[in-house]
């Protein structure tokens, strides 16, 4: 069901959440090149240590289909994932890799690894009538495919956006200016699961030869703080009051109108700000510059002025915390406490892992009965979803009476039954489900199913909240079957969830929120840069008391 984000990107590869959902071509296979199967078209791809969750999409129109390495210089291991098969390659800079995905046992896709550094790539100025058939096309493919698309905005209101940024198409625009405008417009749909993209080579060769904003920030709430840098005035901690003249809190307001979430959902668009997009959103929406001045506090509370000339995308200095290599885990703690971490409820990624939800839940549940715990930490921090099963069945072990999950899923053609989705029936308690306190720890990378269950436990009211509002809202979401499509003359890639989930809960006091917690708990700049983690901690103390 679940599309999710990509949580973790290191500096070069921030460029991941931007990148391509491309198409291959359906022929005679030839059977000197290595083969991988399919059985759907999704397919998952990890570039170095960048995970990218179905960024790649099988339909007969490319020969070969080109995937382009995100760091093309570095030696690093590129694998593919298809729902029932994975092949690697151990690539090297300048080298292409050719292979064959087979489709359904029938469709034959050339799909190539391209490794060689472009030095040069032109960046398309696309005419006007051009922009308005590309526009045009996305309009009526919402219209048409996107289930929930009226969610969160009637339809005159998306009419009369959609009617106004037609009427700015009066003259020629590059790629990048209008990619960030069609970002701009599914903004305003509201939903997590709707995105664009520009094409990879693209992509790559704007990081490797666009100067841009110098200094990793932080956002937190209406502040900005540096993060890491190299310059010796300003520390990590520095806090950032302006940039060009801005003051933070409006660059903020204006880059979180170019990020899509469900509803009026901010956390997740602070993660995505603090992890990958703003120098790439910076210098698209304020225009490329040479150098930045900014204002900001020092140490001492003195307010000082610098100017910092712009830069290459560098290392980045954002920790890895929550891919160490397994997303399930139990652990105890003193005070009768087990503590139960789930990072992701996707079966793809699990297989990956060598991992099983279904005899993980089975073992730990079975396991914190024998050993008479009775208080219980659900940790679904950075969870980005995954398959809709798993988020009921984590909830039938903390009920012991049946429970309604979805109340309806449907598109814009069908209203599926319970015939067509078990998510749909009367669900019942499995076996060994706790009995004891439940808290749960969620920040605003839970999503998709991770918020799905979140909400449904929420409104049971069984348990607690710590940490932050969810991603994913709390009435449900878009997703299931995605349509992907290419604009034809911009090249901008094009997502849209196609059904629409209800999720079985009472009323909320928000409409267009996700799971508000109980104890919100933010990391200060200081916990963040010293990898301090309060919220667990915090909830270990509630837990306790």
């Amino acid at each position: 069901m679940k599309q999710p984000i990509i949580t973790q990107i290191w500096a070069w590869k921030r460029i991941v959440l931007f990148f391509v959902i491309v198409v291959c071509q359906s022929t005679n296979a030839q059977q000197t090149l290595p083969m991988i199967r399919a059985h759907t078209k999704t397919v998952d791809i990890r570039d170095g240590a960048v995970f990218q969750k179905g960024i790649w999409n099988l339909t007969p129109e490319a020969k070969p289909d080109i995937y382009y390495a995100l760091l093309p210089e570095k030696e690093r291991k590129i694998t593919f994932y298809t729902d029932i098969d994975s092949i690697s390659f151990d690539v090297k800079s300048g080298f292409t890799y050719d292979f064959i995905i087979l489709l359904n046992n029938k469709d034959t896709c050339y799909t190539q690894i391209n490794s060689v550094p472009k030095e040069k790539i032109e960046v398309a100025t696309i005419d006007p009538e051009l922009l308005k058939k590309d526009f045009t096309f996305l309009k009526e493919a919402l219209l048409q495919e996107h289930g929930g698309l009226l969610r969160y905005q009637n339809r005159n209101e998306f009419t009369q956006l959609s009617d106004s940024l037609f009427r700015t198409l009066d003259h020629p625009m590059n790629q990048f200016e209008f990619g960030t405008l069609i970002r701009f417009f599914l903004s305003f749909v509201k939903d997590g699961h709707t995105g664009s993209s520009l094409p990879s080579e693209l992509m790559q060769y704007y990081a490797r030869h666009v100067r841009m904003f110098p200094i990793q920030l932080y956002f937190m709430d209406e502040r900005a703080f540096v993060l890491c840098s190299e310059f010796d005035e300003l520390p990590s901690g520095t806090k950032l009051l302006s940039i060009d003249g801005k003051p933070i809190n409006d660059i903020r307001k204006e880059l979180f109108r170019y990020l899509s979430s469900d509803g009026k959902i901010e956390t997740k668009k602070y993660w995505t700000l603090n992890r990958d997009a703003f120098p790439f959103l910076y210098s698209w929406i304020f225009g490329i510059k040479s150098g930045h001045t900014i204002t900001y506090k020092t140490q001492t509370g003195l307010v000082e002025n610098t100017h910092l000339n712009a830069d290459f995308i560098k290392e980045s200095c954002v920790p890895n915390r929550h891919n160490d290599g397994k997303y399930l885990q139990l652990d105890y703690k003193s005070g009768n406490i087990a503590v139960l971490t789930i990072k992701t409820f996707s079966s793809e990624r699990l297989r990956q892992t060598n991992e099983d939800l279904v005899r993980f839940l089975q073992m730990s549940f079975k396991e914190i009965q024998n050993k008479k715990v009775n208080k219980l930490i659900i940790d679904l921090r950075n969870n980005s979803g995954g398959d809709d099963q798993y988020g009921a069945l984590l909830y039938s072990y903390l009920t012991n009476r049946p429970f309604n999950y979805f109340a309806s899923i449907e598109s814009n053609t069908k209203k599926l039954a319970i015939s067509d989705h078990p998510g749909l029936d009367v669900q019942q308690p499995s076996m060994d489900n706790f009995k004891g306190k439940v808290l749960f720890i969620i920040n605003g990378l839970s999503f998709s199913t991770a918020s799905d269950i979140c909400a449904i436990a929420k409104s049971d009211n069984r348990g607690k909240f710590v940490g932050e509002e969810t991603g994913g809202g709390y009435y449900g979401n878009t997703s299931g079957e995605t349509f992907r499509t290419t604009l034809p003359n911009s090249k901008v890639n094009i997502s849209i969830p196609k059904y629409k989930y209800s999720n079985a809960v009472k009323k909320a006091k928000y409409p267009d929120r996700g799971i508000i917690p109980d104890y919100v708990v933010i990391p200060s700049i200081s916990d963040i840069i010293n990898g301090k983690d309060v919220q667990l901690e915090y909830a270990l103390g509630l837990t306790k008391k």
